[in-house]
């Protein structure tokens, strides 16, 4: 659809209202009015006096005039735009920013408006609550608002129920494992009678891909034959050309990851669990074991790959540092396993940890591809074999389209799907 298009191409965080048709399977439009680049930007794009009753949106097209940027080199899977010019259609304006986001959104015309928030911002995320205290859904990818100190965690909790029925929406299931159902399996499993025990897995897709490249599990290339010949084409085991049962360097490992788009702007930040540790925070807190521990206890407590990490040059890591990790898969070798990077959260003892473990070579852990992730669920039904949640989780298109399911529930639980030949009566704000 136009929608999944705009939501992976549009820039981190912006807001809007975005009237793109979206009635042939809603009574719905959807019109992108806003689009804030970061928190600190100083700008925001906005969409122009609207031309067409409501139906002009703007697009990367408009975006990009606005910002005076050249278009975006085509991804390899990218679907294009209709071939109608849209370049005029949004504006930039200078001094608005994160202050005036809101009042860029907010249309008396709309019944419902709402902003993605697919930053990795704590600025961003400590503001969760204010708009949905404003009567704004957030739909996010951000997992720093329910990760955050147990005052910011409550208040989202709080603003969810503010006005009851007519309280804003908070989708956060792309928080945990990105495009992975990971919240929502858990919710079915508990909302069914189901007792959750324990849930462990492999929660960084960019350890998940270094680990699996500088350990891979033997037979991978007979695993990749077998999936090529019987898949009908539909299998494509190699990333950028590289054979992923071969293995490399943590150098190696670590510029593909990066090369790739798996890594944070900031490496430390998937190197030193802080992004698995919000996970675990927000896994905690569907438990309800989230008054238990902080972030940064978990963090704290974690293995980690690499200890000094401020001392480390990551343009150009050092063959001693090399040579450090490369010690740590040989000894897991020795033993006969695979290394990786495992976390999970604990019912019965009420614990969190983040390890690195020594896994058995034919274990779900060890073959579980690079850039996936893998999440398993322990319960009072699924004890001997838990219930397995497996696949790729980062990615801009596989991020976007977990976003716009959100959305699409939302439309659902709001509107409803079609029914014969309604006439088209609401519009709907989102913002980005």
């Amino acid at each position: 659809s136009r929608w999944y298009e705009r939501a992976w191409r549009i820039p981190p965080l912006a807001s809007g209202r975005t009237t793109t048709q979206a009635s042939s399977r809603y009574e719905v439009d959807l019109q992108v009015t806003v689009v804030l680049q970061d928190g600190e930007s100083p700008s925001v794009v906005c969409l122009k006096e609207d031309k067409d009753g409501g139906m002009d949106s703007i697009t990367m097209d408009a975006y990009n005039t606005a910002m005076g940027t050249s278009a975006r080199q085509e991804q390899p899977h990218a679907v294009g735009f209709a071939e109608e010019d849209s370049s005029d259609l949004a504006k930039l304006e200078d001094g608005v920013g994160l202050s005036g986001f809101l009042s860029r959104l907010v249309s008396d015309a709309c019944a419902h408006h709402v902003v993605f928030d697919c930053t990795a911002e704590e600025r961003l995320g400590q503001l969760h609550a204010e708009w949905l205290r404003s009567g704004v859904h957030v739909v996010t990818a951000n997992n720093m608002g329910l990760s955050g100190p147990a005052t910011q965690r409550a208040e989202i909790v709080a603003a969810e129920t503010a006005q009851g029925k007519l309280s804003a929406h908070y989708l956060r299931e792309v928080t945990v494992g990105g495009a992975l159902p990971v919240l929502s399996t858990m919710r079915k499993l508990l909302h069914s009678g189901d007792k959750i025990r324990r849930i462990d897995g492999i929660l960084s897709v960019s350890l998940s891909y270094i680990l699996f490249r500088m350990s891979p599990p033997p037979d991978t290339e007979k695993c990749t034959q077998f999936d090529e010949a019987s898949s009908n084409g539909a299998f494509e085991g190699h990333f950028s050309g590289q054979n992923i049962g071969t293995a490399c360097s943590f150098n190696e490992a670590f510029k593909e990851a990066r090369q790739l788009g798996m890594m944070e702007d900031d490496p430390i930040k998937d190197l030193n669990n802080d992004y698995t540790a919000r996970v675990l925070m927000i896994l905690a807190k569907e438990l309800n074991l989230d008054d238990m521990y902080t972030k940064e206890e978990i963090q704290e407590s974690s293995d980690k790959l690499i200890e000094n990490l401020q001392d480390c040059d990551w343009s150009n890591i050092s063959p001693e540092l090399d040579r450090q990790i490369q010690q740590r898969v040989d000894s897991a070798h020795a033993l006969g396993c695979v290394l990786r990077h495992i976390a999970s959260v604990d019912v019965k003892s009420q614990t969190m940890e983040i390890r690195l473990v020594e896994v058995p070579p034919n274990h779900v852990f060890a073959v579980t591809p690079p850039s996936c992730e893998c999440v398993r669920f322990f319960t009072q039904r699924h004890q001997r074999y838990p219930l397995v949640v497996q696949g790729p989780s980062a990615g801009a298109d596989s991020t976007a389209s977990a976003l716009l399911a959100e959305l699409l529930t939302l439309m659902r639980s709001k509107i409803g799907p079609r029914s014969g030949t309604l006439s088209r009566s609401t519009s709907f704000v989102v913002s980005h």
